[in-house]
């Protein structure tokens, strides 16, 4: 992308810096001798998960060729990261000395002088070679590089190294058969969407076919990542409720077999309801006819995935798993935030009630849901983003059927979050926009679900969910934005007195 934020056409013009690659050494050798610089700079990536470690230790573990040009090289690699380091304190973190993280990190080749407008931090590294020096980049970060991992997916093709295998399948939701959704070719425009956290998404854009977004999934974890698995599963059911799932490519290394790439719809120009909430919040409008939708929206998702995939039943010893993670969270947290250690025996008396409540049945759920992951599209209302769930926790505790009742908390925990947003950066108290809003979410929710919304057993589980996610962002506040401490230490003051008057009233 240019100076002007305009998006940059496919494919680099005419050069005379031609990569000789028969004048280089191997290229498992080049890439070998890349990992200092890849270090240094993988330190320094938002989507970097392991910073309290350290500048990590890196290591090649695999890699394919995506593209041979005359002037450049796209190669897909997975580069393991030690992030321990033998301290004993690691040791008691969960991270020992030997651990690794592997990281998917595709990376483009040319001369230093051959590209004549580098994007902004796509640098690795120039390499010293025989032949001469190579510049190293972030291919999602180069016109080419994006060329090149859209390439795979629109043609549905795969890609070997020594060690590392990609296979990428294409989808068809719209559109002729035989012809590819994706926006490639001549013409085609790309790129980086920027503000992304714990992966690399890229959009693509052409004058005859439909804006896609094609995510690179950074970490790597053996298993399907939930965002593919639900959201295909969702396409296939004819939802409207995400964008539909044009493509995917997967990944084969050693034992590993990981998602590589995802590509979607991409829909333009639309606002979060993050950013709705805030803007309705600050100007007075009432928001309770659209968070009574979303909460419509959101029952029926969760039927969809019911119905594709599948429910369990909620028995005591799994309600008894669900509760001991809350009251791991809450020890943890009590002991670095004083704060909510004032809060600890009403909670924790909240969470035994959970444990007498009746449970809904288990199922597979988005996970991670609140105001930042929906959409408002035209014409088709709410859509619902980015189900890979909590990226921190381990991949396979994400595949695991879960309460649909942790989504409706995440989303009224997300409007407390707005309320208490405006009330920070606007000196306003909107606390009865956000109470209006919230009950009427649920309202949505509970009718579309079919649940009765003043079922004992709801209110019961979605205090404890809602307590839980709160304990989180306490200890997320406490450690990142102090000021913000008063948001979920305001709501768990509210869940407390209302836990409190229901045990005396029991």
């Amino acid at each position: 992308m240019d100076d002007s934020g305009t998006m940059e056409e496919h494919g680099s013009p005419a050069s005379d810096h031609d990569l000789d690659l028969t004048a280089l050494p191997p290229l498992g050798e080049v890439l070998d001798g890349l990992t200092g610089h890849v270090a240094a700079w993988m330190h320094t990536q938002r989507w970097y998960a392991h910073k309290g470690t350290g500048v990590p230790r890196v290591q090649l573990r695999g890699w394919a060729p995506l593209r041979i040009a005359s002037d450049h090289l796209v190669v897909a690699t997975v580069m393991g990261a030690a992030i321990g380091t033998g301290d004993p304190g690691n040791e008691s973190a969960g991270i020992s000395a030997h651990a690794e993280a592997l990281y998917q990190v595709p990376l483009v080749l040319r001369r230093p002088d051959g590209v004549e407008a580098p994007e902004e931090g796509a640098e690795i590294g120039v390499l010293a070679v025989p032949g001469g020096p190579l510049r190293v980049d972030d291919a999602t970060k180069d016109l080419d590089g994006r060329a090149a991992l859209v390439a795979l997916i629109a043609a549905g093709a795969g890609a070997a190294g020594p060690d590392l295998r990609l296979s990428a399948t294409v989808l068809h939701p719209s559109g002729a058969e035989g012809t590819s959704p994706l926006p490639v070719g001549p013409g085609a425009r790309s790129r980086l969407l920027s503000g992304e956290q714990s992966n690399t998404s890229m959009i693509f854009e052409a004058d005859d076919a439909r804006p896609v977004i094609v995510k690179l999934f950074r970490v790597l974890q053996d298993g399907q990542n939930p965002d593919v698995v639900l959201q295909a599963a969702l396409t296939a059911a004819g939802s409207t409720r995400v964008p539909p799932v044009v493509g995917e490519a997967h990944l084969a290394l050693g034992e590993l077999r990981a998602h590589a790439l995802f590509a979607q719809e991409f829909l333009p120009d639309v606002e979060d309801a993050w950013r709705t909430a805030l803007r309705e919040a600050v100007d007075g409008e009432d928001f309770s006819a659209a968070t009574r939708r979303l909460g419509a929206t959101l029952a029926e998702v969760h039927r969809d995935l019911a119905a594709a995939l599948g429910t369990v039943r909620t028995d005591q010893e799994l309600a008894t798993a669900m509760v001991d993670q809350m009251r791991e969270r809450l020890d943890e947290v009590s002991s670095q935030v004083p704060a909510v250690q004032q809060h600890r025996s009403t909670l924790e008396a909240l969470q035994r009630r959970a444990l007498e409540a009746a449970w809904p049945a288990m199922q597979r759920i988005h996970g991670d849901l609140h105001l930042g992951q929906v959409l408002a599209a035209p014409g088709r209302g709410w859509v619902l983003l980015d189900f890979e769930g909590e990226p921190l926790r381990p991949l396979a505790q994400r595949s695991r059927p879960d309460s649909p009742l942790r989504d409706v908390a995440g989303m009224l925990r997300s409007l407390d979050y707005a309320a208490g947003a405006v009330a920070l950066e606007h000196g306003r108290d909107v606390t009865d926009w956000s109470g209006r809003a919230r009950e009427a979410f649920l309202a949505g929710y509970t009718q579309g679900a079919g649940i009765p919304a003043e079922d004992p057993s709801l209110r019961v589980l979605l205090a404890a969910f809602e307590a839980d996610k709160a304990v989180y962002e306490a200890l997320y506040e406490a450690r990142n934005r102090p000021d913000w401490l008063t948001i979920p230490m305001g709501a768990l003051e509210r869940i407390s007195a209302a836990a409190a008057g229901a045990g005396s009233a029991g």
